[in-house]
């Protein structure tokens, strides 16, 4: 009751006992003054054409005000604020729409000029038709034309307000007339983010050639990323939002910068004070010193100082490994940065830094001089600096190693010994004898001196070794591995017989040095009191494979590589000297697991490698049985979804398939299946199993190669080798026709649920096809209802997950290579693939995705914001995420991480218009606002805190954390104060694309 006055009216005359009366008037809302208020009520009421109470009702909740609908009508008048024309104004316009006609130019109506709403034609036709008789329409058209076609726009025609109802040509490019994306509150914030708020800027200092470069192959005509902004805008927003691709776009643009002569341009841009322009610079700034572009460098330095780093940060960029600094002649070297360093007696202050010139110093130089005389041990402690390294997994990146021998001495002399008998192990494998040398003294391990090293050729140096002595330093190994951060067993997809992990350790080197598989032989033997046969077995077993999708073996533990990269790139080839040794022992390889389990996992998760297939044929040549029962692990990893091959999952899924031609026969390549037709002996075991009842859907001309033995017909048809792949395949080249024939003829033989999984494939889908695929997907859809639903077809109740499967990647794929236009095509399908799938449907939408776990909101959002904005106008929730886990964690895909991760400030702005909750999970970071400060996203930041005030404590927050503090994108959180939309700009909603400019481009895009 606090809003409400209370106004009492005294009776007129006690005796005529009138009862009191009272009357309730509302309290003034000032509030609806407010610049941000009004104008999103003339937005939604004059541009999106509300009706009032729903503006009402709308603004009141969203702001927690109780004004009236007659406060709000007031206002609106006040404001001249209105959906359509009066009477007069129509007929101002008809006459201007009539007398350019009759000088043949087209016309657009707009309904207030300040706003650019275009009024609909039809709207004027209809009021024309109901107020212009036909004899007047007639006489208008023989009228001479008026002279001044713009004489509601001139001086003596209006009066203070501005009029309603404008006459204009449009415009050659709709969009650049158009409303901007976003209709609501949010899209006023555009002019306040760091983009926004250097757009004035560039047209003032630039000249108009630097906007549009005449060289179309430079690198300053890339695709388009951000259409609200030119050419040059564009790049700056892509370098500020660190949207660019390492050094090499960078050093791209600055030599077109050199080449065109603009260095006093870009100098000038880079001194502006913006938000935009100290991001830019931040990004720019180490390839301003590594091409030693010195003047750029202090002209930053001289507008912006606190982008000064130290040149530890140069070194550690300089050396990383993910940031490869292109070589520019003329550029700085890593030692000219550590002379600099060295010159300035510049110590290092954190573990971190001196980390950083330990490793610089063991690339650049034989000695480790300027590292010795600059660490100070009292200050960082040798402690501080083996535990900053104790995340690392790689024996490189461990302080005491080196290929060096002085250097390992100075290591050594330093007091690093963390990893010592990591490193003296693999220095042994690979017949490192001064390492070895030099690491035996340290530690206090006796080895033979009576063998002699003259020989060019690598010597066996663990023969100076006795076993006990080896087996202590294999042990030593294993237990710095297992005690350090991820040191953890690797953990094979298939469980195959437990084997000791020393002996996979061995094995592995054995590997890397095949001459050491006797030796390791003999050790087994020692530590495990067997036979040489059963040892030498036991090593079969222990091999291993190549990781998945990659030509390296996988080393024993998840992720930790006990050998240098350099010994890795021949391992793989090694291994089958590795195994011809050990077969010499008598051992059968039928009899191993390696064949049944190990080999067919490597087959069936990396394909044909080249060392793979060698392998598979020595097991073959050397007599290995064709016909025996692998591991039944080996379908079901086929089976998984880790796999790739799924064009035989449905065999794999409904069959027995253990033999090593029916796996083979589920692989993506053929070369597997022919290998091992080769040895089959009995010819009838090698196409019995496609020719009968259980394998329905095999195609018929595959089945008579195979009998025949015809290698070139299998290659030919082994991608139609299932009647599915040959629909498939027929899709794929637009063989629509051929797919229906195949479709009708063998329907009672297809797995229609797996097929259909299969036609959804990316690349079944673009847009010239999508229509056609949409005719067969109907078509598909009805024949399998009819099959499943069939007066003769008994109904199951069974779930089947591949509709949803392959629905959600027709969908998806929808939105990654058509748009909208095939979206809602697809969509309209859900109802029947529901009922195929046994799923209820819980409401008349049709939008129910969610509950099936088809998440398109966070695909749309960084694929199409038309297909975005129509699923929300289907249901879709835009806070909507896909879970998923993944080795940092759980990872939350949602509009926000897709929009933020492309830079899309539009999308952005538009999410944040649906009201999107910008606290919860975003990525791998707890919230939207946090995601876009690791990423760096400045404007993305920026527009969230312009829309949700209440977010900046958590923005501060993160920004003061030892995570962010000393960037750029802590400094403008700290300095951020939101939009005063009375004054700043007018509180305008400014649309980018207006006032004829070119659509920009942007690098690396």
């Amino acid at each position: 009751m606090e809003n409400v006055v209370w106004e009492t009216f005294a009776p007129a005359s006690v005796e005529n006992e009138i009862p009191q009366r009272t009357r309730k008037r509302a309290t003034r809302c000032k509030e609806l003054d407010n610049p941000l208020i009004r104008k999103e009520i003339e937005f939604r009421y004059g541009v999106e054409g509300w009706k009032l109470d729903d503006v009402v009702k709308e603004i009141n909740k969203a702001y927690g005000l109780n004004a009236t609908k007659i406060q709000y009508r007031e206002r609106l008048h006040k404001w001249r604020c209105k959906q359509r024309l009066n009477h007069k104004e129509y007929q101002r316009v008809h006459e201007v729409v009539t007398t350019r006609r009759a000088l043949d130019k087209e016309s657009k109506v707009f309904l207030k000029s300040s706003e650019l709403i275009v009024l609909p034609e039809k709207r004027l036709q209809r009021w024309t038709a109901r107020n212009i008789t036909f004899t007047d329409q007639i006489m208008s058209k023989v009228k001479n034309p008026t002279p001044c076609l713009y004489i509601q726009a001139s001086p003596m025609a209006l009066d203070r307000h501005e009029p309603y109802g404008l006459v204009r040509t449009p415009s050659p490019n709709p969009e650049s007339w158009s409303l901007p994306i976003i209709k609501k509150t949010v899209a006023v914030y555009y002019p306040n983010i760091p983009i926004g708020q250097l757009y004035g800027h560039l047209q003032q200092i630039l000249p108009r050639n630097l906007w549009h470069p005449e060289d179309a192959g430079s690198a300053l005509s890339a695709q388009q990323s951000l259409p609200h902004l030119p050419l040059l805008g564009n790049i700056i927003y892509r370098i500020s939002n660190h949207l660019t691709r390492g050094y090499a776009d960078l050093y791209a643009l600055l030599d077109q910068v050199d080449k065109y002569g603009f260095r006093p341009q870009l100098r000038k841009l880079l001194s502006i004070k913006s938000p935009s322009i100290l991001a830019t610079c931040s990004a720019l700034l180490e390839s301003f010193y590594f091409r030693r572009d010195d003047e750029m460098l202090n002209s930053i330095f001289s507008n912006h100082p606190q982008l000064k780093r130290s040149l530890y940060y140069y070194l550690k960029e300089f050396i990383s490994d993910k940031n490869h600094v292109p070589q520019f002649t003329g550029g700085r070297l890593l030692e000219d940065i550590l002379d600099e360093i060295s010159n300035l007696e510049l110590c290092p202050e954190s573990a971190e830094e001196a980390c950083t010139l330990l490793a610089a110093c063991k690339r650049n130089s034989d000695d480790l001089r300027v590292f010795r005389r600059l660490w100070d041990p009292k200050k960082i402690e040798l402690q501080e600096l083996e535990n900053y390294v104790g995340t690392c997994t790689t024996v490189e990146e461990q302080l005491l190693y080196s290929k060096n021998p002085g250097q390992l001495k100075s290591l050594l002399e330093c007091g690093f010994t963390s990893f010592i008998f990591t490193i003296l192990f693999q220095a042994i494998v690979l017949g490192d004898h001064n390492s070895m040398r030099v690491l035996c003294e340290r530690v206090g391990i006796k080895y033979r001196t009576d063998v002699s090293y003259a020989s060019a050729e690598q010597n066996n140096l663990w023969e100076v070794l006795d076993i006990v002595t080896f087996s202590v330093i294999l042990s030593q190994c294993m237990n710095e591995i297992s005690g350090s951060h991820l040191g953890e067993p690797m953990d094979r997809k298939i469980k195959g017989p437990e084997i000791s992990l020393d002996i996979c350790v061995l094995m592995y080197a054995a590997c890397m040095e095949p001459r050491i598989t006797k030796y390791a032989v003999e050790i087994i033997q020692w530590k495990l009191s067997v036979s040489a046969v059963d040892a030498a077995r036991m090593a079969i077993d222990a091999l291993p494979i190549l990781g998945d999708y990659s030509n390296t073996l996988a080393s024993p533990y998840d992720y930790w590589n006990i050998f240098p990269d350099s010994a890795l790139e021949p391992a793989s080839a090694n291994r089958l000297s590795v195994l011809e040794t050990l077969l010499c022992f008598g051992i059968d390889p039928s009899e191993t697991s390696f064949w049944r389990i190990s080999l067919w996992e490597e087959i069936v998760l990396t394909g044909p490698q080249q060392e793979t297939t060698r392998l598979l044929k020595f097991f073959l040549d050397s007599g290995a049985d064709v016909n025996a029962r692998l591991g039944c692990e080996i379908s079901q990893l086929i089976l998984s979804d880790e796999s790739p091959h799924s064009g035989t999952r449905d065999y794999f899924s409904s069959h027995e398939m253990y033999t090593p031609i029916q796996i083979a026969f589920g692989l993506e390549a053929s070369s597997i299946f022919c290998l091992v037709l080769e040895n089959q002996t009995l010819l009838h075991q090698s196409y019995d199993w496609l020719t009968s009842g259980d394998y329905g859907g095999v195609h018929p001309e595959f089945i008579r190669a195979v009998q025949e033995r015809d290698h070139a017909v299998i290659e030919d048809l082994w991608d139609q080798r299932s009647l599915k792949l040959a629909i498939v395949k027929a899709i794929e080249n637009f063989n629509f026709d051929g797919a229906r024939n195949i479709l009708l003829t063998y329907t009672s033989e297809i797995r229609l649920s797996s097929l259909f999984r299969a036609v959804a494939s990316p690349y079944l889908l673009d847009h010239d096809s999508y229509k056609d695929l949409n005719d067969f997907t109907s078509l598909f859809l009805g024949e399998s209802l009819e099959l499943a639903f069939g007066p003769n077809t008994q109904t199951s109740n069974e779930h089947d997950d591949n509709w949803m499967l392959g629905y959600s990647a027709l969908l998806e794929n929808a939105i990654w290579n058509v748009g909208l236009k095939a979206l809602e095509l697809f969509l309209s399908h859900y109802p029947i693939v529901a009922k195929l799938s046994n799923t209820t449907l819980q409401s008349d939408s049709h939008y129910r995705l969610h509950e099936n776990k088809i998440f398109l909101v966070h695909i749309a959002a960084d694929h199409s914001l038309d297909c975005l904005k129509f699923l929300i106008s289907q249901g879709a929730c835009i806070d909507e995420a896909e879970i998923t886990t993944e080795v940092p964690g759980l990872k939350y895909d949602t509009a926000f991480y897709s929009a933020i991760t492309k830079g899309c400030v539009e999308t952005v702005a538009y999410i944040l218009s649906q009201g999107a909750n910008v606290y919860t999970p975003c990525g791998y970071e707890s919230s939207a606002i946090g995601y876009a400060i690791y990423r760096e996203r400045i404007d993305s930041l920026a527009l969230i805190l312009e829309a949700v005030p209440n977010s900046y404590p958590l923005a501060l927050e993160l920004a003061e954390s030892d995570r962010y503090k000393d960037g750029y994108i802590a400094e403008y959180v700290r300095t951020w104060k939101p939009a005063n939309l009375g004054t700043d700009m007018g509180g305008e909603i400014v649309d980018f694309t207006s006032g004829g400019l070119v659509l920009g481009a942007a690098i690396g895009y």
